[in-house]
């Protein structure tokens, strides 16, 4: 009886240790058929469209990081390098550059020119921008106003922007609103005011005056001594004079900072506090403007404006991370922001975008920075 017992305990006890042998092996299998994927490191070459490339040699990370964010840029490096693909890297260079407020990284794909191996000049792109605004944004219509940025996505559950620059994702600490409107009289007040400070001051009568009495003094010395000369110069003087014509005529132009005030003026109290919602060129033409509104019952037609959120920063921040920026290149046209969407084969200048694809898509290593940021 006691025998049947001792039989029983050691065969549910084999039959444990060889279901957590298996449990061991399915969990190892995925790094297994990883370690697989990844060809022996060699100096065996690639040609591609002319060029040389060395896709399995043995790679490098670089770092240069400076400023005032340098402890919180390789603290980020260093979790994107904790990455099997750049332990080490394999055909390529992985490089960080971080200074002032920007920390930007590149996959660089290595050739062989000259019988020795050199690094791309160019590769996919990634830059963390930290506390800086601004690079929510694209172009400013002026000074700090732009328009309003349009959602188009998420990356593993944080907002993606696209700004007329490319594509953005934003994390902010704060749950609070990242943008904030502007309205119609703000638009226009900052619109007269950029406009006063860019005005060119014409040049004065007496201006004019004294330059063309130098160039006479100058054309009868010249006169005397070498009239071919004289004849050359004095042909110069009418030059001026006709621009300097032409100048004046411009001036005679209506002034573009009355026109925007006389726009700012015919509006009502309620206009004027309304959002102000942009068309462009488009809109100065069909609606007789020079601001380029667009009538608020037509809104359709054109593009929120804003300004950033004063409140995502401290005045006084120091070095804490509050505001997180970043944008994305690859491959070879500019509008390629998404790795997301990268679709191409991995073969010469390619296999770098192809590696930054699989960096945008593991989770892992994002949750960790995003971690780091909130």
């Amino acid at each position: 009886m006691n025998f049947v017992k001792i039989f029983i305990i050691k065969t549910t006890s084999i039959n444990r240790l060889i279901t957590n042998a298996c449990c061991i092996i399915l969990l190892l299998l995925p790094v297994i058929t990883n370690a697989q994927q990844r060809n022996p490191f060699s100096d065996k070459i690639n040609i591609v469209k002319d060029n040389t490339f060395l896709p399995f040699t043995k790679g490098e990370v670089k770092r240069s990081i400076t400023g005032i964010y340098k402890s919180e840029f390789e603290k980020i490096t260093s979790i994107i390098t904790s990455w099997d693909s750049l332990n080490p890297p394999q055909g390529f260079q992985a490089y960080f550059w971080g200074a002032d407020n920007s920390l930007e990284v590149y996959f660089l794909p290595y050739l062989y020119e000259n019988n020795k191996k050199i690094t791309s000049e160019s590769g996919p792109g990634l830059i963390f921008h930290i506390n800086a605004p601004l690079y929510m944004f694209g172009s400013p219509i002026t000074a700090d106003i732009f328009l309003c940025p349009q959602k188009v996505s998420d990356f593993f559950g944080y907002p993606v922007y696209r700004n007329g620059k490319g594509e953005v994702t934003i994390l902010s600490k704060k749950n609070i609103p990242l943008f904030i409107p502007v309205t119609r009289e703000e638009y226009l007040k900052t619109l007269i005011n950029e406009e006063g400070k860019n005005k060119i001051t014409a040049p004065t009568k007496s201006d004019y005056e004294a330059t063309l009495n130098e160039m006479d003094l100058a054309y009868n010395k010249l006169l005397q001594t070498n009239p071919e000369a004289a004849r050359e110069f004095k042909s110069q003087i009418e030059e001026f004079k006709n621009e300097s014509n032409s100048i004046s005529e411009e001036t005679q132009t209506p002034n573009l900072i009355e026109l925007l005030k006389t726009e700012l003026s015919s509006m009502t109290v309620e206009e004027k506090n309304q959002q102000a919602y942009y068309g462009g060129a488009g809109a100065m033409d069909v609606y007789h403007n020079y601001s380029g509104l667009v009538p608020c019952d037509e809104k359709d037609k054109g593009d929120a404006l804003v300004r950033a959120n004063p409140k995502l920063i401290k005045n006084n921040s120091g070095n804490d991370i509050e505001l997180t920026v970043i944008r994305w290149s690859v491959g070879n046209s500019i509008e390629n922001y998404n790795p997301g969407l990268y679709n191409e084969d991995c073969n010469g200048f390619n296999l770098a975008d192809c590696i930054f694809k699989s960096l945008y898509q593991d989770q892992i290593i994002w949750q960790n920075i995003f971690n780091l940021c909130n």
